[in-house]
C-alpha cells in the first residue's frame, strides 16, 4: 500500500500533564507534515457510538499522536482549524509489523 503524499503543515499540541497559572493544560508543540481533508462521513467507535468528524488527517508514523492531543491546521483560505483528536486508526503492512501512516479524525459535529 503506497503512502499518501503529505504536503500540508500542521501543529500537534501534546499535553504535558501540567497546568498553567489559569488552570489550563500546558501543551508542547510538534510541527509535522500531513495530508488533511474535510470529511462528512460518520465514524463508529469501538463502544458503538457514532460521530461525524470535521477533519481527516493522515500523519507519518514518526509523529507522536494520542487521544487528548490537539491539532491545528491552516487551510488554503487562511482559516485556522484547531480541535481535539476524536479517533485514530493505523494502516499497517499485511504482517502488522510496520506502520505506513496513521489516520486521525479531528473534531465532532
Amino acid at each position: 500500500m503506497p503512502k499518501p503524499p503529505m504536503r500540508e503543515d500542521i501543529i500537534v499540541f501534546q499535553p504535558t500533564g501540567e497546568e498553567d497559572k489559569h488552570g489550563e493544560p500546558d501543551y508542547n508543540e510538534i510541527h509535522s507534515k500531513a495530508r488533511v481533508s474535510y470529511t462528512s462521513k460518520s465514524v463508529q467507535r469501538s463502544d458503538g457510538t457514532t460521530f461525524q468528524p470535521l477533519l481527516k488527517v493522515s500523519l507519518p508514523p514518526s509523529t507522536r499522536i494520542g487521544y487528548g492531543y490537539l491539532i491545528q491546521w491552516t487551510d488554503r483560505f487562511g482559516e485556522v482549524v484547531k480541535d481535539r483528536v476524536s479517533d485514530m486508526k493505523e494502516t499497517t503492512t499485511y504482517g502488522g509489523n510496520q506502520v505506513y501512516y496513521r489516520t486521525v479524525y479531528v473534531g465532532e459535529k
